[in-house]
This record gives structure tokens, C-alpha cells and sequence, in this order.
């Protein structure tokens, strides 16, 4: 797996609008964006049928990508698995694609270059996820066979944290 990557498509929403994007486990307000469009983002009723085993759901629709959150399964998750998940959403839009492993892939690695995921964060995240399934596994090292690809073309990537 190859994603192209070519900037994150995250942006930090102001802070003083409260439905301005999803909040992070530190408060920081964050928006999806994908070939230079918020994508819309809203809560699923209670109830929902569509949403009764999904957490996040990213679809492509007539208008474009829509993200839909159930609220009840988001307040059940770890704050990393909650952020994660918050990229992975975004990744199915913008990279586009529906396949979950490349959502993973690039959602790891936005959050990277977003400054979010580091060794501390990803070694939590792996303590939350199973890392016995080749799923994760996968995600991890495809993550970062991209990471090693962008250094040695001498890129200029953020610091881990």
C-alpha cells in the first residue's frame, strides 16, 4: 500500500466556535478537510440503525463526503483511539478511498505529520488495539515504511514527539 500523501487536509478550527469541528482529547478543535473542502461532519440520532455498530462513518454521498459520529460510541472510546479515529474518518474523504486499511494508513500518518502521533501517543495506541491482528500490524508498518520513503528523499517531516 502506497498512499499518496501530499499535506495533512487537517485544520485547527477556531477555538471560540464550539460546533467548529471534532475536539481532540486535549480540546483542540479539528476539521477535515479534503481537496480544499470542510467535509461535513454530524451526530447520528439516537438510535440510528445505520450507525448501531459503527463509531465514525465517512460515505460518499451525491454532495460529496460526509463524516457521521455516533456520540454514545465515541464517549466509550480511549481518548487515543478516539483521536485516531477522528483521522481515519477523515483519511476514508481525503485520500479518497473506501478501504479500511488505507484509511488507517493515512490517517496515522496525518496525524504524524500533524504533529499529533509520536512514540508516546502510537505506543499508547498500540496498547488499546490488538496488535496480534496483521490489521494493525499492517497499519503500523505501512505508516511507517511511508515515514522512512519521505526521509530519504531528504524530506522536511515534523519531529516525533
Amino acid at each position: 500500500m502506497k498512499p499518496s500523501i501530499a499535506i495533512a487536509g487537517i485544520v485547527v478550527a477556531c477555538a471560540g466556535a464550539p460546533a467548529a469541528g471534532f475536539a481532540l482529547a486535549d480540546g483542540t478543535l479539528m476539521r477535515c478537510v479534503a481537496r480544499g473542502e470542510v467535509v461535513p461532519e454530524d451526530m447520528a440520532a439516537a438510535g440510528d440503525p445505520e450507525m448501531k455498530n459503527r463509531t465514525g462513518w465517512a460515505r460518499r454521498g451525491d454532495a460529496g463526503w460526509q463524516i457521521t459520529w455516533n456520540a454514545e460510541r465515541l464517549k466509550a472510546l480511549s481518548p487515543e483511539v478516539r483521536d485516531f479515529l477522528f483521522f481515519h474518518e477523515c483519511a476514508h474523504a481525503r485520500v479518497p478511498t473506501e478501504v479500511e486499511l488505507e484509511a488507517n494508513c493515512a490517517g496515522l500518518i496525518d496525524m504524524r505529520l500533524a504533529g499529533r502521533a509520536g512514540p508516546a501517543y502510537e505506543q499508547k495506541l498500540r496498547a488499546r488495539v490488538n496488535m496480534r491482528e496483521p490489521y494493525w500490524q499492517d497499519t503500523f508498518a505501512c505508516a511507517d515504511a511511508w515515514l522512512a520513503r519521505e526521509r530519504a528523499k531528504g524530506k522536511d517531516l515534523p519531529p516525533e514527539r
